[in-house]
């Protein structure tokens, strides 16, 4: 194959990799670049079309020309070359619809073979990726499972080739994901040989291709094949499908033993990970705890507790710091191994994050029922309903961010496929507006999450101190959660500082004597103090940011950090504006769905279905 290995130079590989050196890489002609160049459509001088053979008619989509040649002269269309191929060849490869619809109204063969790889049309449409004449020409009666001279079908081809939207609408319409080709070799196969970007595998991946299947001569896992090929960007999605490293081929050489004998240290690098994560570096009194993916997450979450209440705790009741130090220092200790062994390494997210909202959350709130009760809240009446209402608030949000779900988008095996072969029969199949993972229509201002692996509407981010996506649904919440979060952050600042001038004072002169003596007096009290003012300040910053990107610039954080990303922001005068903006009262009753007392009314979009910048949602009424 053109770009590439064929599959007969593929099977002759040796163990290490390298081709024989009498293979000759044959391949599907191509416009301009083919051994059939003399016919390129590329020439720059203006050609007389009525000398035109019937081949190189097709070739420039000179339809009347064909039909003269045809209906006057009484060519056959089911003529073949010298070469040994047929003028829908031409018509197919070249993309002629008009042309290729007549050569059949004239009872041309859909399923001639020719040329030197004995393909037919649709091998050669397939090839190039011409889905609106592979829609044609199997409406028409051609076989996919039709093979070539090297047994491959026309899946195999698209997959060689790369022709994403080839293979989405070649499997949705019946083909086996796992058909393997004359030397054995499936779909996954090539894809993990051949097709340097990830999206190829991924998508065979969730179409549920056969991760351990082995070729017919080599016994070369897709994984082998990868390695082989030194493919590092599907190497992660594959392992992390199942592939097994272990699996020994033909000459009883596993993944992990081509990759060293390869020297690849990028993918002796991920296989370890990996290996990390299976325990198999780790304590073996651990290793079946380190495995296990719910012990996992709760050592993650309850690590934070474990750090924040026993340095409080050193804090408290240390005499010195000859003592606290060391102590402190085999908590740091404790918690680093503790990462090490029960943190996954090949994993996107941990629930470290979610653990220290958690810790801090449950000190402060501990310090706030244990000693500043006394001194706060049975004299100011106002102190009362602030605590109450920024608790009530703080853990309503909390809990709705926590398990709302966020907007994902959801499709079954049947939606998925019907959707690939609407769009391609409807020639509006476009990659950058198709997920490759979750095989569906992406909206816009939609995204697939890396964390969650899933795709959401009006993706906004993946919070990872509510382990949880910041999608279209109640965003509002995302919003609120800071606010009262900063409100009882303040409240414990508020509370902490009372609780010094009452307990600790009266104080000495000088901002370094306070401070010593408020650490003396209550080292516990302190920590959560230090704790609460570094909260504050990113809390704060992250609340005026949601602020000026939602209601100002009418923007998702993903939409302001990867703009450039996106063709549906404008630039006017060197500022990227949003097409989504309604002016900042319209944000803002967009945003909180409510009517600004008659001036503005929300306009309800429904974030699963929008397609374009063109809103066809509707205005809420009073």
């Amino acid at each position: 194959m053109a770009d590439g290995f064929d599959s007969s130079r593929a099977v002759s590989l040796d163990k290490t990799g390298k081709k024989d050196s009498d293979m000759e890489s044959k391949s599907y002609p191509t416009q301009p670049d083919n051994p059939y160049s003399q016919y390129s459509s590329t020439a720059h001088h203006q050609p007389d079309y009525s000398q035109f053979d019937l081949v190189r008619a097709t070739q420039y989509g000179v339809f009347d020309r064909c039909h003269e040649l045809v209906d006057k002269e009484g060519v056959d269309v089911n003529t073949l070359d010298k070469e040994n191929v047929s003028a829908i060849h031409w018509a197919a490869i070249n993309n002629r619809i008009r042309i290729a619809e007549y050569f059949v109204s004239k009872g041309a063969a859909v399923d001639q073979k020719g040329g030197i790889l004995n393909a037919t049309p649709l091998h050669w449409a397939v090839r190039q990726g011409h889905l609106e004449m592979i829609v044609f020409l199997m409406k028409h009666g051609a076989d996919p499972a039709s093979l070539d001279i090297e047994g491959c079908s026309c899946l195999h081809v698209a997959v060689q080739h790369s022709q994403m939207g080839a293979v989405a609408y070649l499997i949705s319409k019946g083909m086996d994901v796992d058909q393997l080709d004359r030397n054995g070799m499936s779909p996954l196969m090539w894809a993990a040989y051949r097709c340097f970007g990830l999206e190829l595998t991924r998508m065979l991946l969730t179409m549920n291709a056969s991760v351990p299947l082995a070729d017919k001569f080599h016994k070369n896992t897709a994984l082998h094949w990868a390695v082989m090929s030194n493919n590092h960007n599907v190497i992660r999605a594959l392992l992390k499908a199942g592939a097994s490293m272990d699996a020994l081929n033909a000459e009883g050489q596993s993944p992990y033993d081509l990759a060293k004998q390869k020297k690849s240290k990028w993918i002796l690098f991920q296989m370890d990970l990996l290996s990390k994560d299976k325990g198999q570096d780790k304590p073996v009194f651990l290793q079946t705890l380190t495995r296990d993916k719910a012990v996992q997450r709760y050592i993650q979450i309850g690590l934070p507790f474990f750090v924040l209440f026993s340095v409080g705790a050193i804090l408290e009741y240390s005499s010195s710091w000859v003592m606290s130090l060391p102590l402190i220092t085999a908590v740091g200790i404790i918690s680093y191994y503790a990462l090490q062994w029960f943190t996954l390494n090949y994993s996107h997210g941990s629930a470290t994050v979610f653990g220290w909202t958690l810790a801090t959350k449950a000190y402060l709130y501990y310090n706030i029922l244990t000693v500043y009760l006394h001194y706060i809240l049975s004299k100011v009446v106002l102190s009362r309903a602030s605590f109450f209402v920024n608790t009530v608030g703080l853990y309503y949000c909390f809990y709705k961010s926590w398990k709302t779900d966020p907007g994902y988008l959801h499709a079954t095996t049947a939606e998925q496929r019907k959707t690939i072969i609407e769009l391609v029969e409807k020639n509006s199949f476009d990659l950058t507006k198709f997920c490759s993972t979750c095989l569906l229509q992406k909206p816009i201002r939609s995204k697939h999450c890396a964390v969650c692996d899933r795709c959401v509407a009006k993706f906004d981010h993946h919070c990872p101190w509510v382990e949880k996506l910041c999608g279209c649904w109640k965003p509002s919440v995302f919003l609120w959660l800071p606010v009262f979060l900063f409100g009882m952050i303040l409240w414990y600042i508020y509370g902490g500082t009372v609780y010094y001038v009452m307990s600790c004072g009266p104080y000495p002169d000088g901002v370094w004597n306070v401070i010593v003596q408020s650490t003396h007096c209550a080292p516990w009290v302190t920590w959560g103090y230090i704790n609460a003012l570094f909260h504050v300040m990113w809390v704060g910053a992250l609340f005026f940011c949601q602020c000026y990107q939602i209601f100002w610039l009418a923007m998702t954080t993903n939409e302001r950090l990867n703009m450039s990303r996106y063709s549906h922001f404008s630039h006017n005068s060197g500022v990227q504006m949003s097409p989504f903006g309604r002016g900042l009262l319209g944000n803002i009753a967009d945003f909180t769905n409510m009517s600004l007392c008659g001036l503005v009314r929300p306009l309800r979009v429904d974030w699963h279905r929008q397609y374009d910048c063109e809103l066809t949602g509707t205005e809420k009424t009073v």
